[in-house]
């Protein structure tokens, strides 16, 4: 009888310590997934701030190229006939259009400027800034844009508002550039766990599937990733609607 309890006595302790090894086995296997998972995801957002800010190089590069340096070519031609024109009227025609050259890359290294970091991100609601960018594109395009939004009921911190900022400037700048629209609608619906943003215009169609259309869409989907939101474009005989939709932080 004795030596029965001392062998189940053995074997439940045996089987306790078998039981507590694996455990604590299977604790460290889900402790290194987690870190490796968590070390996939900094991979992801890292690879994702790249393309991003590749993108913006290329963008920026390319608004220098097509616009300020065509700029100051017209007005070093313009140098160039004043310095050579004996004429007095020639040279005060000159001297006006220098003017409105000088003016125009002013006007022109101002937007990029804004385009590079919009002042008062920080001071200003995402409500505030999209109003005031549609005020500015709308008085350099024949689009006709309608802007509209509920009270909000949450605040987006800084990176939210950056990115949501630069995600509408991208799909405006498509809709202008490659839509042939005449109507565009923005729409800010505020939720008490979610902000969406409706994006309707009246262009052709196109899809987020096709990248060798040249509208910058992967630039748009990267930044869609960063904000961790969730993006829907329907495509129909009528235009284009998109929306997208943004979490409150558990913390706000």
């Amino acid at each position: 009888m004795q030596n029965d309890l001392n062998l189940f006595f053995w074997l439940g302790t045996f089987i306790m310590i078998s039981l507590a090894i694996m455990v604590i086995i299977l604790v460290i296997f889900y402790q290194k997934k987690i870190v490796r998972h968590h070390n996939e995801q900094l991979k992801e957002q890292l690879r994702t701030n790249l393309i991003v800010e590749h993108k913006e190089r290329e963008r920026i590069a390319k608004e220098l190229h097509d616009g300020l340096c065509s700029d100051l070519a017209t007005i070093q031609n313009l140098v160039s006939v004043l310095e050579l024109s004996p004429n007095k009227n020639m040279q005060a025609e000159t001297i006006a259009d220098l003017r409105d050259g000088v003016q125009l890359c002013y006007d022109e290294a101002l937007r990029i400027s804004y385009n590079l970091a919009p002042p008062l991100v920080n001071d200003n609601t995402i409500s505030v800034l999209l109003n005031n960018y549609i005020k500015r594109v709308s008085k350099v395009s024949d689009l006709e844009f309608t802007f509209i939004s509920n009270k909000p009921t949450f605040v987006l911190n800084e990176i939210q508002k950056f990115e949501l900022y630069r995600i509408v400037q991208e799909l405006i700048h498509n809709i202008i550039k490659h839509s042939y629209a005449k109507k565009a609608m923005i729409n800010l619906v505020w939720q008490d766990d979610s902000l969406c943003l409706h994006l309707v215009d009246d262009g052709v169609k196109y899809s987020f599937d096709n990248q060798n259309k040249g509208l910058g869409l992967s630039n748009i989907k990267a930044r869609i990733v960063q904000l961790q939101a969730e993006f829907i474009h329907d495509s129909t005989d009528d235009g284009n609607d998109i929306s997208i939709t943004i979490k409150r932080n558990e913390y706000d």
